[in-house]
């Protein structure tokens, strides 16, 4: 795909107004699990796996359709469609229908969407070029999480902004992000090359889908560094954002008696932490020489951070703990996101991008259920130094074996894409 017509400036706009909404989900929708409907940890991890699930059974054919589509027309469809389940939780709130039940079909709902969403947006990054691939992923990283910050905070206003103006306030941000996503990328003239191609792509026959999710995989099963990728970012999403998701709402109810407002000052926290790592590195001119080796040590980081918590800290030390945590993510995230693109031609980075994100996704429903039955039944401190200890061996047997360790990160896509191919 061409990138004539491509906004970076309403790019970036889009991403910060999508994820202000997304920080109000953030913090709304497991808050109205345990602190509205008062359920138990179990719950609370059912009905973030209800959120997460459907990544696993969307986002490979979402890679394949964003690769086919207009990614600009197509993301600011996707943006309106959000617009459906926020509609229905909205009507439920105001005529006092508000059920668990409810709110895991708001969750499959909504996850649903944003698997599609996660790999046509994310491809979008594709026209920066390899060497600055670095600081293009930050920006973006500092915008998303800057806005998703602000999103925290509107959220950990509930005690003061009734819920039915979150939603609608939600409602309207998502308005605001199709629009922004169609200044982003226009559709081009109907006589172009460009729409034709996009037109060919989306008549191709099963069997064709087929194929070409085939030629995705393919980039992982022959490339044993972008397959240990993988690896580390399952265990990020099962072990890390697990325990993330579910952890940190009863960090704030059940070790620290808080509300809301709590909860949503330790995710700002957490947000300035990934802030902060990304402004680094985007002031970084020269890519990381050994992003594997960094993006390791970051997942060892935060299992440790993970058991400091088990430990109960004061307040005091509690939020330096939990804005390193978020230092150790952002950082994470950032090389993550480096290594595949810097690895992955432009034709198929949309498939990869799904590939990689079904990865984290796929790991963090099982994670988040876990974890929650983990808190259960042996209580949240132990099962926080169950969690530090198996990201501890985890992280050894990446560094003594996996190639993941080694990879560098002066990379020549074409040569790796051929390589793969080959």
């Amino acid at each position: 795909m061409s990138s004539q017509g491509f906004s970076v400036r309403y790019f970036l706009a889009t991403i910060g107004t999508s994820n202000l909404a997304m920080g109000v989900h953030k913090v709304l929708y497991p808050w109205l699990v345990v602190g509205v409907l008062h359920e138990s940890p179990s719950r609370l991890g059912l009905a973030t796996m209800a959120l997460l699930l459907p990544n696993l059974l969307f986002i490979l054919p979402g890679g394949i359709v964003a690769d086919r589509r207009h990614r600009g027309s197509w993301l600011s469809f996707l943006y309106l469609l959000f617009l459906l389940p926020l509609g229905v939780l909205l009507a439920a709130v105001v005529y006092g229908q508000l059920t668990f039940t409810l709110l895991l079909i708001f969750g499959v709902s909504f996850g649903t969407i944003l698997a599609f969403v996660q790999p046509a947006r994310e491809s979008l990054l594709g026209y920066a070029p390899a060497e600055v691939m670095h600081q293009a992923v930050a920006k973006m990283m500092v915008v998303q999480f800057v806005a998703q910050g602000i999103g925290f905070i509107i959220a950990g206003q509930l005690d003061y902004i009734s819920l039915p103006q979150l939603l609608g306030l939600q409602m309207l941000i998502f308005l605001a992000s199709s629009l922004l996503m169609k200044r982003c990328y226009p559709l081009p003239e109907k006589d172009s090359v460009e729409e034709a191609a996009q037109a060919e792509q989306s008549n191709k026959s099963a069997a064709q889908t087929w194929l070409e999710l085939r030629e995705g995989l393919s980039l992982f099963r022959n490339n044993r560094s972008l397959l240990h990728l993988l690896f580390i970012v399952f265990a990020t999403g099962f072990l890390a954002f697990g325990v993330y998701l579910v952890g940190m709402p009863l960090i704030a109810r059940e070790l620290y008696n808080g509300g809301a407002s709590l909860y949503g000052i330790l995710q700002v926290v957490f947000s300035l932490g990934i802030i902060s790592t990304n402004f680094g590195v985007m002031n970084r001119v020269k890519t990381f020489g050994r992003p594997g080796r960094l993006m390791v040590i970051s997942f060892l980081l935060r299992g440790s951070l993970v058991g400091v918590i088990a430990t109960v800290p004061p307040l005091w030390l509690l939020f330096p703990v939990v804005f390193i945590w978020g230092m150790a993510s952002g950082l994470s995230m950032t090389l993550g996101r480096t290594i595949l693109h810097n690895q992955v031609s432009h034709s198929l980075r949309s498939r990869a991008a799904s590939v990689y994100q079904l990865c984290l996704f796929g790991g963090a429903p099982l994670g988040a259920w876990v974890c929650g039955v983990t808190i259960e039944n042996l209580g949240l401190g132990t099962a926080f130094v169950a969690i530090a200890s198996t990201t501890l061996l985890v992280s050894v047997v990446t560094a003594l074996r996996s190639p993941l360790w080694h990879i560098s990160g002066h990379i020549d896509p074409a040569k790796e894409t051929a390589k793969a191919q080959g």
